[in-house]
């Protein structure tokens, strides 16, 4: 996969999600985020469609206060797509009841993943009338992973 991300043109961001996910896999998250710094430097910025893959990372090392921070100063950080990514490091992290305030600012478009947020802290009736709601739910940004075929 590295060979591949390195490659002319290889740089996106479905196969730098799936290299920097077996990093991690591989107990190696810094080496993830190491990569994803040369490249930034390379590019001389990083949009959203790869600054997300560094959130779960980040949380693997110890760092989720800093990736919340670095999210929010992001210029993407405080829109729906990302809000997403960031209650889903959050959760993941253990930090379930910030997770919830983070999407609850983002109905309808995660109506599902907040509902499910609240399942797993237990306000099911909440969870429950949320999902009972209609409304539309965005579509993912164009270029991202959501759009782009792996293959």
């Amino acid at each position: 996969m590295r060979a591949k991300a390195d490659a002319p043109g290889g740089a996106v961001d479905w196969i730098l999600d799936r290299l920097c996910t077996l990093y991690a896999d591989q107990g190696r998250p810094q080496d993830a985020l190491d990569y994803l710094d040369d490249l930034k430097a390379r590019r001389g910025q990083e949009e959203w469609e790869l600054f997300w893959i560094r959130l779960p990372l980040m949380a693997a090392c110890g760092r989720v206060d800093e990736a919340v921070q670095q999210t929010r100063a992001h210029t993407e950080g405080d829109t729906w797509y990302a809000a997403e990514h960031l209650a889903a490091m959050l959760a993941d992290a253990g930090r379930t009841e910030e997770a919830v305030a983070v999407l609850d600012r983002h109905i309808p478009a995660h109506r599902h993943d907040l509902a499910g947020y609240l399942i797993d802290l237990g306000r099911i009736d909440e969870a429950v009338a949320l999902l009972q709601q209609r409304g539309p739910r965005p579509s993912h940004p164009p270029g991202t992973w959501h759009d782009t075929p792996p293959f």
